[in-house]
């Protein structure tokens, strides 16, 4: 063989080398156009969709306040925040003056720092005082835990990439090994950055001729919970405590949800914008929430009482549900249902 034609090691070698630049490439952060589809839903209100990715981000609200702006949540890491606030900026020149944070699971709270670092000036983060409390005791050893953890997950993606010669299975893996690898860069130096104004119950900001009311409701998807209202616009921001997927159960208090649920049913609007999924019209996936939650409770607890074990409670009301409400929810809902049937047994079980 001529000594300038690659040996097959040689083309093994420049294969893989091109895969690892591709990988390295996808931990360039996204343009923002890719991160968020932005929609117009009332008058100055503007839901920030979060579109689909490996690690996932939270839908965001856009509300204009005359002399500044209000955004809801803040994703799962700066760069995203940061995405999203070269979009903002495609709306309006005012700044944003102040960050809502629904409740502090990671991908509502951890992009916080964005904000102050683009507007140094003076940004106010809200949340309520459980929220707050929340991310200082258990976000941040979760951001902690997080760091051991995603290694192993990389780790594991690096062998799958190793093992698939499929050039679409490729691809998908790359580009989420890319996203677990620059999210991983990313929470190596997170800096958390808590809310700086808090409140028990309400708290009701009035800018530029508009009125929007933060509302703590009662204990939901967390015990922190809070509802952004736009009582004018009749625009409802509600976090994850309702949203266009599965509710997912492992902070919350299901009893408590359902009446939290009816008294925020019981406001004025006609748009909500989920934590996660598309913007809702109209009342009725509250009825579906609802229902689904007394289901799953009072055939958890029907379980219970008759001596079942956790998994067979688990074959049994996952058939049941996944039966009754498999085509409501979204696609990972047989999934998603064990664990909620999990956290329902034990809070039967202990009253946790």
């Amino acid at each position: 063989m001529p000594a300038d034609l690659p040996t097959k090691e040689g083309l093994m070698r420049y294969f893989w080398a091109l895969i690892l630049l591709f990988c390295a490439a996808a931990v360039v952060p996204t343009p923002s156009q890719d991160l968020f589809d932005i929609q117009l839903v009332a008058n100055g209100v503007y839901a920030a969709i979060a579109k689909p990715a490996y690690k996932l981000n939270c839908n965001a609200a856009i509300i204009l306040m005359g002399d500044g702006v209000l955004v809801v949540d803040t994703h799962s890491k700066p760069s995203a925040a940061r995405a999203l606030i070269q979009q903002i900026q495609k709306i309006t020149n005012q700044p944003v003056r102040y960050v809502v944070n629904t409740h502090f699971h990671w991908d509502h709270y951890q992009g916080n720092q964005a904000y102050p670092s683009a507007w140094p000036s003076g940004i106010e983060i809200i949340s309520s005082e459980a929220t707050r409390s929340n991310i200082e005791r258990y976000g941040i050893p979760r951001i902690k835990h997080e760091l051991v953890d995603l290694p192993k997950e990389i780790a594991h993606l690096e062998s799958q990439l190793a093992a698939t010669s499929d050039p679409t299975q490729k691809a998908e893996i790359g580009r989420n090994l890319g996203e677990a690898q620059g999210y991983l860069a990313e929470l190596k130096i997170i800096e958390v950055t808590l809310p700086t104004i808090t409140f028990e119950r309400s708290l009701i900001l009035r800018r530029g001729g508009r009125t929007v009311e933060i509302l703590w409701l009662g204990n939901a998807h967390t015990n922190g919970d809070v509802w952004v209202y736009v009582p004018k616009e009749r625009v409802l921001i509600s976090g994850d405590a309702l949203h266009g997927g599965t509710p997912y159960l492992a902070d919350s208090y299901p009893y408590e949800w359902i009446q939290t649920l009816d008294i925020a049913e019981k406001l004025d609007f006609e748009q909500v914008i989920g934590g996660h999924g598309n913007v809702i019209h109209g009342k009725a996936v509250f009825e579906l929430w609802k229902q689904y939650l007394h289901d799953l409770m009072e055939q958890a607890a029907d379980a219970y009482g008759e001596g079942a074990s956790l998994e067979e409670t688990k074959r049994r009301v996952a058939k049941s549900l996944v039966a009754k409400y498999g085509r409501s929810f979204d696609s990972d809902f047989p999934q998603d249902v064990l664990g909620n049937i999990t956290k329902a047994y034990r809070v039967v079980a202990s009253g946790e």
